[in-house]
This record gives structure tokens, C-alpha cells and sequence, in this order.
């Protein structure tokens, strides 16, 4: 029999780790677990195959699994074994941070793209496993070299469809400079990071309408504050807390 442990919901977890080797074995232990998973009133099977199995997939499409998720290493299908049986939903959302900072003289930390005309809050991408806090000083930091210090959470908007028909939910962050000489890291990606006037900028029809509301709204607002609560620990600690302030 493949190797598989139970999991709290009456469900089956193959071992990826244990899978065969052969293409003939696996087809014939994966029938044979489908087989005694429904003699035992199990309602779902999860099949994880890592790359160096990825050529078992057409074998368990064939016994009715279907795609559920998709790292860089590994593919996750799974198997109903009853119709209505819950499987966890796929992640929906990529996020993304944009530091505004602000110099306190009227003027506020702006990049402008490879191939791009307008300016905009550095930012990008929250990594798997990274703070919205790291993020965005790591972002800010590769765009324009400038080191922050991060204050709280001014505002978010989401968009859909964004990529591979996902949604997006992009947070905006206040940060305070720590520096102020521009240093650009990335030159692949950013074509220029300038300190530009918040006024200026806001009256520039020349500008994003959505950036030029950004900056305009939440420039000098305080937001919601990055906090540390008591017993926050534990299996299920949350990474970041923000309250307002």
C-alpha cells in the first residue's frame, strides 16, 4: 500500500516523499489506496508530486484526480471521493506594498519604471513567507537605495482579474526615511527615483489619476499602527497586527 497518513477532516495524504519509482507501481498503489480509502468512508485524497514524479500526473487524471495547486517544485491534486466533500480553497490573492515616504518637506519618494512615463510609490511583490513590513522596506530599498523605517498601514485596493486569474490586494505603507541619497539597486526594473513635491505631483494631469489620489489622500495621515500584542505566540501567531492608532 502507497504510504498516507490521515488528516483531521477524513481525508488521505499521500506521502510525496515515499512515492515509487516505477510508473507501473505507482498507477498500481494509487488504485489500491483509492480503492480502500472508499471501503473506509474517507472523503477526499490529497497527491502531491514533487518534479522528479511530475510524469506520474496523466496516471492519476486518469483515476479521476484533478489539479488543486501548483508550486515551482511540486504539483497538488486531489480526489472526491464524495461529491460534496470540502477541499481547502487555493490561494486567491497575490499582494503587493508601495512605501509612500515622506521627507517632511513636502516631498515624497517616487520611481518611474523601465519603459514608463509616469511616477509612481516604490513597490512590488509580498514574498511567500515574507512581512508586509520587510516587503515593502525591501522594495523600497532595491528601487531607490533609500533605508525606512516602517510607520504603519495608510490604505489598500484590490483589483481583478490581476495575474493567471488571480486577484490582487495592494497595501500602501507610510515609512520614515533613514537616509535621503538615491541609490538605485535595481536598474532592470527602475528607470529613475526621484524626491518629488506632494503638491506638484497631485496637480500634474500628466500623472496616474489613481497615484495622484493615493499620494493627495494619505500623505501626513497616520493609519494603522503596526502592534505587538500580549500572548501573541504559539502555533497559531500571527506574523503582523495593525490597529489603528
Amino acid at each position: 500500500m502507497m504510504q498516507h497518513q490521515a488528516d483531521a477532516f477524513n481525508g488521505v495524504i499521500i506521502s510525496a516523499q515515499n512515492l515509487p519509482e516505477d510508473v507501473a507501481v505507482f498507477a498500481e498503489k494509487l488504485a489500491a489506496l483509492l480503492a480502500q480509502s472508499e471501503r473506509d468512508g474517507k472523503q477526499l485524497i490529497w497527491l502531491t508530486l514533487p518534479l522528479n514524479r511530475a510524469h506520474f500526473t496523466g496516471i492519476a487524471t486518469e483515476l479521476g484526480f484533478v489539479f488543486h495547486n501548483c508550486l515551482e517544485a511540486e504539483l497538488t491534486l486531489i480526489k472526491r471521493l464524495r461529491d460534496d466533500a470540502f477541499a481547502p480553497f487555493v490561494p486567491s490573492h497575490t499582494l503587493g506594498a508601495g512605501g509612500l515616504v515622506e521627507d517632511g518637506e513636502g516631498r515624497f519618494l517616487a520611481i518611474r519604471e523601465q519603459g514608463m512615463t509616469g511616477f509612481k510609490l516604490p513597490g512590488g511583490h509580498v514574498e511567500v513567507g515574507e512581512t508586509l513590513e520587510a516587503a515593502v522596506q525591501r522594495e523600497v530599498w532595491e528601487e531607490t537605495g533609500i533605508e525606512t523605517r516602517f510607520e504603519s498601514v495608510l490604505g489598500f485596493a484590490t483589483k481583478h482579474p490581476y495575474r493567471f486569474g488571480k486577484s490582487n490586494a495592494y497595501f500602501v505603507c507610510k515609512l520614515t526615511p533613514l537616509s535621503s541619497q538615491l541609490a538605485i539597486q535595481d536598474t532592470d526594473e527602475i528607470a529613475e527615483a526621484r524626491w518629488l513635491s506632494i503638491d506638484a505631483f497631485v496637480a500634474d494631469e500628466q500623472q496616474s489619476l489613481f497615484n495622484r489620489q493615493l499620494v493627495g489622500a494619505l500623505a501626513g495621515k497616520s493609519g494603522l499602527a503596526k502592534i505587538d500584542l500580549d500572548g501573541n505566540d504559539g502555533p497559531h501567531q500571527k506574523a503582523e497586527v495593525f490597529f489603528a492608532f
